[in-house]
């Protein structure tokens, strides 16, 4: 039994650290699109990104997606990429006329597009937001305000 739970552990362990999302990883690259066109991660490479998970019914990304949108919009070093999970597109359009964002820094998943969101960032089990490096590594992961000026300056 004990030696089953050690190879349980060690297997978990060992297939999390394949994923995106991690400090020190590589950012799994995607495409989406919205309203002003299409758009892949590698599109900003050489900036700093903070992609943002987040769905209506998780109240905490939602909250981080509008704080986020507010200092990215105020940032000349930062982009913003913040990706939809709600099942309905319309819901989706009306909170991001309801929180004032940037529309063009959001974007809906189709929910046939999220089985990368779901393996490599595994945003069926949380929402997160991660920071992501120039050279498109993750460097923090649900940074601060605080964090993110330090890291980006």
């Amino acid at each position: 039994m004990v030696m089953l739970a050690v190879v349980v552990l060690f297997t978990s362990a060992s297939s999390n650290n394949e994923k995106s999302g991690i400090v020190g990883t590589a950012a799994a690259d995607f495409t989406i699109g919205n309203g002003d066109g299409v758009v892949s991660l590698s599109n900003y490479r050489g900036k700093y990104v903070l992609l943002t998970l987040w769905s209506s019914t998780d109240v905490t990304s939602r909250l981080d997606n509008i704080r986020h949108d507010r200092n990215a919009t105020a940032s000349a070093t930062l982009v913003q990429m913040s990706v939809n999970f709600d099942r309905s597109q319309a819901l989706f359009n009306e909170l991001v006329a309801a929180d004032s964002l940037d529309s063009s820094a959001q974007y809906y998943c189709e929910y046939k597009d999220r089985a990368l969101f779901n393996e490599k960032w595994g945003a069926s089990r949380q929402y997160n937001s991660y920071l992501i490096s120039p050279s498109g590594t993750v460097v923090a992961v649900n940074p601060t305000d605080q964090e993110i000026t330090r890291l980006v300056k």
